[in-house]
């Protein structure tokens, strides 16, 4: 008597993906990561001359939180475009063509894409044993924490299904999935602290609504917020379970009708439009087709305004629960670096958008039938970032000369270094993003390895070369080991890194660009 295999797609995703070597090298590294991490603050507690009852608290606290940073962050990168791609390629419609179930499709994505992240938890799981051997642990927190971050990978994955069984495109997909999770951690807690700032609701009851968040459960686990707040605690655990199944079950419930195309919404008419606004389409599009189809999505310019509007509001909030103590340099530096990182990271997924779009909806071929070469598609790329960004970003710069002029004079080179970077990264991820775009294996991160490279990469080595002079005690007793030389280094790290990979990019593209091009559309 044969035995059937109810879920058949399960078990041969599963063992696919056991194989690839992609599995076993993120499961390497994050242990890898783990260790170093554990490694190094073990090497700051032997220079403190700290116990290790004393140090393994706050280890166990910062392994823990980048573990659960990264369980959130594993719905938008490995789940959110999973369905979607499968439906821009037209090829799940032919899945239901056969006697399976969404139930069977939804888990055999699931477990194909979790795996990974499953694989690199259960790496990091015996290197937060650690602390609890160094004593200053109880078992039951090490317990309740490992708890914690497989109920938020699988709310993260679950999330990312049921977006991605709804939408198409990967960039909504993607952007509605960590929106979602953005909002699940963070909106019952800020509700928590405004009502409480602003009503007479009593403290259970704020905790109980701050225990609707997904994210309230991270710091009750340890044993100080434990100990007070079980019920929060258990009552987010529970929310998180809940909501990780819902969106399951819609994402089952969803795909078996996803892969049907709906039918497009009649648009206005040529006729119907202003003269004017079809001059000015004309005009675009004799001056560079690329900029023209980029600047179609007019919806894209209005949401970097929405979004500064979002953050003035935010700010002003501030200036109206401190007072004049908000107009000060401490507040002026993060804000602007702040919005200078918002501004970057949407400006490096941004400098992908053309080929990355063009890849996933297999127009790329009709664009090689063009005879525009590189050029116009740099100089459209180019107009495209000012159209987009150019009026909000130079509303905040235009903000600068007074943030300077109400600073004391020693803090003014870090808002000239703060403008000279921005123009550095913006200038590198131009021809970056052109380039991976184009080359990345997966275009729905594309604009993910551009940040990689420009922006995360500079602070890693800059912060790797602060941890090897710091160790020697020869360097830190030198008269020119500064405030100064800090910053400095930290320039000097991101000028190089810059210029090696925009000028690498840049030779790339005008020598090879119509045969990367080839090769990207032929994938």
């Amino acid at each position: 008597m044969f035995r059937v295999n109810p879920f058949p797609i399960v078990g041969r995703e599963l063992l696919v993906a056991s194989r690839r070597r992609e599995t076993q090298i993120v499961r390497f590294i994050t242990a890898l990561i783990a260790m170093v991490i554990l490694g190094w603050m073990l090497i700051v507690m032997r220079l403190d001359n700290a116990r290790p009852h004393q140090f393994s608290e706050i280890i166990f606290s910062v392994i823990a939180g980048l573990s659960f940073f990264f369980c959130n962050l594993s719905g938008v990168r490995l789940t959110a475009d999973t369905l979607s791609e499968e439906k821009r390629h037209g090829t799940l419609g032919l899945l239901f063509l056969t006697n399976l179930r969404g139930l069977d499709v939804v888990l055999g994505k699931m477990s194909a894409c979790s795996l990974q992240a499953v694989f690199g938890l259960m790496a990091v799981a015996p290197v937060m044993m650690v602390p609890l051997l160094m004593g200053g642990v109880d078992p039951a927190e090490v317990g309740r924490m490992v708890g914690v971050l497989f109920a938020a990978l699988f709310m993260s994955l679950s999330v990312g299904m049921a977006c991605s069984s709804q939408f198409k495109a990967s960039k909504t997909a993607t952007g509605v999935t960590a929106l979602f999770i953005l909002l699940l951690i963070f909106g019952a807690p800020i509700l928590s602290t405004v009502l409480g700032e602003y009503s007479n609701i009593s403290r259970p009851h704020l905790g109980l609504i701050a225990g609707f968040s997904t994210g309230t459960m991270f710091p009750l686990a340890f044993s100080g917020g434990f100990a007070g707040d079980a019920a929060v605690f258990y009552q987010s655990l529970s929310i998180t379970l809940v909501v990780g199944v819902t969106a399951l079950g819609f994402a089952i419930w969803r795909t078996p009708f996803a892969w049907q195309d709906r039918a497009s919404k009649p648009r206005a008419s040529v006729g119907r439009r202003s003269i004017g606004a079809s001059a000015r389409r004309t005009g675009m599009l004799d001056g560079n087709p690329v900029f023209w189809l980029a600047a179609r999505r007019r919806w894209r310019r209005a949401l970097v305004w929405v979004a500064l509007f979002a953050g003035f509001m935010l700010w002003f909030w501030g200036y109206w629960e401190n007072g004049y103590m908000w107009l000060d340099e401490d507040v002026y530096l993060p804000t602007l670096w702040c919005t200078f990182a918002v501004f970057k990271l949407w400006i490096a997924s941004a400098s992908c958008d053309r080929f990355r779009e063009d890849r996933q909806e297999g127009a790329l071929e009709l664009l090689l039938a063009t005879p525009l070469g590189y050029r116009d598609f740099a100089i459209g790329q180019v107009r495209h970032l000012l159209w987009r960004f150019g009026w909000p970003l130079g509303f905040v710069l235009a903000t600068v000369p007074f943030m300077m002029a109400d600073s004391r004079e020693d803090s003014i080179p870090y808002y000239i270094i703060g403008l000279g970077m921005l123009v550095a990264d913006i200038w590198a991820m131009h021809f970056v993003g052109i380039l991976h775009s184009l080359t990345s294996r997966k275009p729905t991160y594309s604009g993910s390895g551009v940040a990689l490279r420009i922006l995360y990469l500079p602070w890693m080595i800059w912060v790797a070369l602060m941890i090897t002079i710091t160790l020697s005690s020869v360097v830190v007793r030198a008269n020119w080991f500064d405030e100064g030389f800090v910053l400095g280094l930290w320039v000097v790290v991101g000028l190089v890194n810059n210029l090696f990979w925009a000028i690498r990019a840049e030779r790339d593209l005008k020598k090879n660009f119509r045969q990367l091009a080839a090769k990207a559309a032929g994938a």
